[in-house]
């Protein structure tokens, strides 16, 4: 954007904010798309100001809002995607406000027109963000820090579910040839002795060879056991030295992955009202459909981070199987099971640990096994708190 605007409209409107330093404002509406990304400005009567398409850096969008319209930005609006993340720190960086919306609510909004262009859908953005911001979500943007986190825990996540596919797929082969690998191996090198002892079975028997095809693929687990591994170990040191993280752990059945998924997830106990909204957050609350005289309540909503809601469903689970110590909470999920079924508590359970976690981050204290010792613990804590 070296030419000079010299659009009628952009002159009225820089005229009239010379002349009317309360009108110098302008709204900004962003559809980024990949290489390229659509700019609408506005002004305060919802004019269209200017309208153009430039690449999808924050350093060319931050350069054209500069220069031609200086400190009169008001407000950018940009939806959640992929460059998100980046274009919204950068820009925040160069000293622009920007509020990021939910993608989903914003398709909604912008679906009533009748032609879908980038086009249109900045110019939506931009009036949504100058009109309608109380009526859709504001997504918050997370720190570096806790996208390097997300990072390792998908790449763990993406690693161990390669492994039990590749792993189901050898059993598969095996299989047609009358050969069993027995489950319950924990460990690749296990897993591999198992699947060679089968296929030197079928060897000897069926006259097949089967390894020269599967030995490949047991390499393959093995690589993705051990990098799975490795992310852990980084992921168990990261956990070791969060104080936060050390008092999650104190919860049975809360492990590594599910301390460190929760506090990426959350990042800010401050930007929620109530403990409660960190279960809605999640997805962990049912949902709810209510017209005329009809209310019903369905399963759980499952918005929010499906690999953070796994990852306490898995907690949960544990702490009612496999756990030995006593706690209340473990108590009151084992007698739910018994009344609504095992699957529905485990979820019921994930749900209470999301709300304590929660508390525990909020309030600085440590997991009381006995509920009763709860509010003698918080006051405790509460009173060697400076004041």
């Amino acid at each position: 954007m070296s030419k000079k605007i010299v659009v009628p409209s952009y002159l009225a409107a820089m005229d009239r904010a010379e002349a009317d330093p309360s009108a110098a404002r302008f709204w900004v509406g962003l559809d980024v798309g990949y290489k390229n990304t659509a700019v609408c400005v506005l002004d305060c009567d919802g004019a269209i100001v200017h309208q153009v398409s430039m690449k999808s850096s924050a350093t060319e969008i931050g350069r054209y809002l500069r220069k031609n319209f200086k400190s009169h930005v008001t407000l950018i609006g940009i939806e959640s995607g992929g460059l998100t993340p980046h274009l919204t720190t950068k820009l925040r960086a160069q000293g622009f406000q920007v509020v990021v919306l939910d993608a989903r609510q914003v398709h909604r909004v912008l679906s009533v027109k009748r032609n879908k262009t980038d086009t249109n859908d900045a110019r939506g953005i931009a009036e949504i963000t100058r009109t309608g911001r109380e009526y859709l979500t504001e997504v918050y943007v997370k720190s570096n820090l806790c996208f390097e986190i997300r990072a390792y825990l998908t790449m763990r996540d993406r690693l161990v579910k390669q492994r039990r596919e590749t792993e189901a797929m050898i059993r598969g082969l095996v299989r047609v040839y009358g050969g069993r690998i027995e489950g319950g191996t924990e460990t690749a090198a296990s897993y591999r002795s198992r699947a060679i002892d089968q296929m030197c079975l079928i060897a000897d028997t069926e006259g097949v060879d089967l390894r020269p095809r599967v030995l490949p693929l047991l390499d393959l687990c093995e690589g993705f056991y051990v990098e799975a591994n490795r992310i852990e170990r980084e992921l168990e040191l990261l956990a070791a030295s969060n104080p936060v993280c050390r008092r999650f752990m104190e919860i049975p059945g809360v492990g590594t992955i599910t301390a460190v998924s929760f506090y990426s997830a959350i990042e800010d106990p401050t930007r929620f009202r109530h403990v409660d909204d960190v279960a809605a957050y999640l997805g962990l609350t049912p949902r709810v459909y209510q017209s005329g005289e009809s209310l019903t309540h369905g399963g759980i909503s499952k918005m929010g981070n499906q690999l953070t809601r796994t990852h306490l469903v898995g907690a949960a689970t544990v702490m009612l199987s496999n756990t030995r110590s006593f706690s209340t909470l473990k108590d009151w999920g084992l007698k739910l099971s018994k009344r609504i079924g095992f699957n529905k508590a485990k979820v019921a359970l994930a749900r209470k640990l999301a709300i304590i976690m929660f508390s525990l981050w909020r309030d600085g204290t440590h997991f009381m096994a006995k509920a009763a010792d709860v509010p003698a613990h918080r006051a405790l804590m509460q009173s060697r708190l400076p004041a």
